[in-house]
C-alpha cells in the first residue's frame, strides 16, 4: 500500500536511531541520532530544538507517560532525563559504567528504569532513589531489548543475540523463565522463503493491558507469546518479512489488538491479532516446550504494509488531535510521519 510520509527536514545531519512521542496534548516528537545528535520537533515538522549531548550515539528515546513533559534518552553508555521545558541541561543523568545500551524502558508506574546493554547485562535504576537497584546477568551475548510487564509486579522481560529471552523477577534479581528462540518457527518444508539466519532478538514489545509479547527475530520472523499469566505461552508466529524485523511495537490507542513490525527489508506491518490469533494457534508453553512450537504457521497478511524505502531503526506510534500516526527512524538523517488508516 502506498503512503505519503511527512519527512522533517533540518534536525539531524547524521543517521536517525530512534524516536519517541511525547503524551501530552501539544504532543512533541523526539529523535536521537549518531554522534550525539538530539532534536524536537512539532508533529508538523517544526525543529524547536537541535542539541549534542555526548559524543556516543543516542541509540533509544523513551517519554513519560505520566509525566508529558519529561522524555528520557541514552547516548553510550549513559542515560539523560530531559525536561521540555527547559532543555538547556538534563534534569537528572544516570551512568551505566557499562557498554553502549542499546533500550531504556520505564515500569509502569515510572519508579524504575532499564537499559539493555552491550555487554548482555541488564541494569535498573531507581528513579526515586536515583541510584542503581540492581544489574541482571545471565545473556551471553548482546542485549538488545527488554520490557516491564505492567500487569506483573517486578516482573520484567529480556531478549538478546544469543537467541534467548529470559523472564526476571527483578527485585529479587533472579530469572525464572528461559525460552530458546532457535526452537522456534523454523523447519517448514513447504516455505520457499524461509530465512537461513540466527534467531537474535532485536526487539521486544509488551501489549499495553500486559497480554501479549512481540518478539522480533534477524531471521526474518514476528513471535508472539501470552504474558497474561507468570511465564510466559507460545501462540503464534508471524511471517511476512524478508528480512531481519528490527522492530516491534504495540500501538497505546489499540490495546491489545495491534501490534506493529518494521523491518530491515524496509517493509512495516500492522497486525490485527484478534484476526491472527482466531485461527492456526499453536498453544506451546515458552519454557517448558512441551508441544512443537512451529505447528500450523505459514505465511501470513498483515492488516496492511507500508514499503518503506530504509532499513527501520526504530519506530512507535501516537495519538495526535484524534488521528493515529506512526513516526520512523531509518537510515536517512530525515525522522518521518505517517499517517495510519485507523
Amino acid at each position: 500500500m502506498a503512503f505519503e510520509g511527512l519527512k522533517f527536514i533540518g534536525g539531524h545531519n547524521y543517521t536517525v536511531l530512534s524516536i519517541a512521542v511525547t503524551s501530552a496534548s501539544n504532543a512533541r516528537i523526539i529523535s536521537g541520532a549518531e554522534n550525539g545528535e538530539l532534536a524536537v520537533w512539532t508533529p508538523d515538522g517544526l525543529n524547536l530544538h537541535k542539541i549534542c549531548i555526548g559524543e556516543g550515539d543516542v541509540t533509544s528515546a523513551l517519554c513519560s507517560f505520566l509525566y508529558p513533559e519529561i522524555f528520557y534518552v541514552s547516548c553510550g553508555n549513559k542515560i539523560y532525563g530531559y525536561d521540555l521545558r527547559q532543555m538547556n541541561m538534563p534534569l537528572c543523568e544516570f551512568d551505566s559504567k557499562d557498554e553502549e545500551i542499546n533500550q531504556i524502558v520505564l515500569n509502569k508506574d515510572e519508579t524504575y528504569l532499564g537499559s539493555a546493554n552491550d555487554s548482555g547485562n541488564i541494569n535498573i535504576f531507581n528513579l526515586t532513589a536515583k541510584k542503581i537497584h540492581t544489574v541482571l546477568k545471565k545473556h551471553s551475548n548482546i542485549c538488545s531489548s527488554i520490557g516491564f510487564f505492567p500487569n506483573h509486579s517486578w516482573s520484567m522481560i529480556s531478549g538478546a543475540y544469543d537467541s534467548t529471552l529470559i523472564q526476571w523477577d527483578f527485585k529479587k534479581s533472579r530469572s525464572f523463565c528461559m525460552i530458546n528462540l532457535e526452537e522456534f518457527g523454523t523447519l517448514l518444508e513447504d516455505l520457499d522463503s524461509f530465512i537461513v539466519s540466527p534467531s537474535f532478538v532485536h526487539s521486544l514489545a509488551i501489549s499495553c493491558m500486559g497480554n501479549y509479547l512481540a518478539c522480533g527475530t534477524e531471521n526474518g520472523l514476528v513471535h508472539v507469546f501470552d504474558s497474561s499469566r507468570k511465564t510466559l505461552h507460545f501462540k503464534k508466529t508471524l511471517r511476512h518479512h524478508t528480512q531481519g524485523v528490527s522492530q516491534v511495537h504495540f500501538p497505546k490507542f489499540s490495546g491489545d489488538q495491534y501490534v506493529v513490525s518494521g523491518g530491515n527489508d524496509g517493509r512495516i506491518c500492522l497486525w490485527d491479532l484478534n484476526q491472527e490469533l482466531s485461527h492456526g494457534v499453536a498453544l506451546a508453553n515458552g519454557c517448558s516446550g512441551d508441544e512443537q512450537a512451529n505447528a500450523t504457521q505459514s505465511i501470513h497478511t498483515p492488516n496492511f504494509e507500508i514499503c518503506h524505502d530504509e532499513k527501520v531503526n526504530w519506530l512507535t506510534t501516537c495519538d495526535i488531535n484524534g488521528s493515529k500516526y506512526l513516526a520512523i527512524a531509518d537510515n536517512s538523517s530525515c525522522p518521518l510521519l505517517y499517517k495510519l488508516p485507523l
